[in-house]
């Protein structure tokens, strides 16, 4: 498949707009619409315990896409939990892991997180009277990895995310896994803004548990999100949800649960949105990871050396090797949204705000940026057309 332009064929808006807001929600070919539009036109049905014909293949198409998923992270089959977002997914851990604390453990996370890899640890922190500590880092987003091995000694669990929302600093994720491990620590990746574009191994990152969302890099829809749930947690990780599906016998004294991963999907799940996730990876797939993420890598470059050119202070790693495909910055004394407004009087689609990292906000002393983030069909015309509007907007501020 050609980058872009094959890409750019499968999605009909990127001939109408300038889409730079990935990093929220990406754009959807028109294969993963046909996977769903298939579903919903030829065997609509609910899936497992269903006889009919219907059912069946609706039960086959869904456990398929599980595989799919499993394939896709170097998982097992019964490792995989659909959900609905990467949100719901920690929040899942959270509150299935609360019985393994004790008053006084603790729990290490880094200032850097989204609100979603942040708000659960806060607040099962203090039910449980646990400490909560943050690896130390510098404005970039680069973690100070001795302060790291230093915090996660003793600790119960790591909780980090692969690549920033903000910052599109890609974390030491591995390193951070090897050293979790050696405490004997739960290891938690929040891998929102790498699933999809870049390699992301379960095995390799050492961890027990991660999340992501369909509707991002998997270029899924929205509504669909997964958490992977090490088999060696499945006896201790209690279900924060149950009913439906989730039981093998059920009696008026009690129940039994069933096996992963049902027990851990209650109710009807998101059949048509796990059908589309899986088109969607096979979609990438095809692509290939390392092709996309080169892609990424040069529109990030041609970003920020545009940026630097109009002397517009950008926010991330310098280092580049490090910096995905997320380019944050400022245009002051403008505010974010003013900035995001102009853009899109000229057809460019970017976000802007906090993002959902306010801590990140307050380390860096601003109230927020404008972002621009990128995926495989974006293109360097597109960054061209992007700093030409910034330009004319810089020359008449000054």
């Amino acid at each position: 498949m050609k980058i872009p332009d094959d890409v750019r064929k499968d999605i009909p808006l990127t001939i109408e707009v300038i889409y730079f807001d990935n990093t929220a929600t990406s754009l959807t070919p028109k294969p993963v619409i046909e996977a769903m539009d298939d579903y919903y036109l030829r065997y609509r049905a609910n899936v497992h315990r269903g006889v009919h014909r219907l059912s069946q293949m609706a039960t086959h198409k869904y456990e398929e896409s599980r595989k799919i998923v499993a394939d896709f992270i170097n998982a097992e089959f019964g490792e995989i939990v659909f959900t609905k977002n990467t949100s719901e997914s920690l929040n899942l851990v959270a509150l299935g892991l609360e019985n393994l604390f004790r008053p006084g453990d603790k729990i290490v996370t880094t200032p850097y997180e989204h609100h979603s890899d942040l708000l659960p640890w806060q607040r099962l922190a203090r039910r449980k009277g646990l400490k909560l500590e943050f690896i130390e880092g510098d404005n970039e987003g680069n973690l100070d990895l001795s302060d790291a091995e230093r915090k996660i000694k003793d600790a119960k669990l790591v909780a980090v995310q692969h690549v920033s929302n903000v910052l599109g600093v890609v974390h030491e994720v591995e390193e951070l896994g090897k050293m979790a491990k050696e405490e004997g620590a739960i290891f938690v990746v929040d891998a929102a803004q790498s699933a999809g574009h870049m390699e992301v191994d379960v095995r390799k990152l050492h961890v027990d548990f991660l999340a992501f969302s369909g509707h991002k890099g998997p270029m899924g829809p929205t509504g669909i999100g997964v958490l992977y749930l090490n088999s060696g947690f499945f006896d201790v990780f209690e279900p924060p949800l149950i009913g439906g599906g989730t039981i093998e016998d059920v009696s008026p004294d009690g129940y039994r649960l069933t096996e992963p991963p049902e027990r851990f999907e209650a109710g009807t799940p998101n059949i048509g949105g796990a059908i589309g996730l899986a088109a969607g990876i096979r979609y990438i797939q095809r692509i290939g990871l390392k092709g996309i993420e080169r892609q990424e890598r040069k529109l990030v470059k041609r970003t920020v050396e545009g940026l630097d050119e109009l002397e517009i202070p950008w926010y991330g790693p310098g280092n580049l090797k490090k910096h995905a495909g997320v380019v944050s910055f400022n245009i002051p004394p403008l505010h974010p949204h003013d900035v995001a407004a102009v853009l899109d009087d000229h057809g460019i689609m970017v976000r802007s705000g906090h993002h959902c990292a306010l801590p990140v906000m307050k380390k860096l002393g601003i109230n927020g940026t404008v972002r621009a983030s990128f995926h495989v069909y974006n293109s360097l015309e597109e960054v061209e057309a992007f700093l030409g509007v910034l330009e004319e907007l810089v020359r008449n501020l000054r």
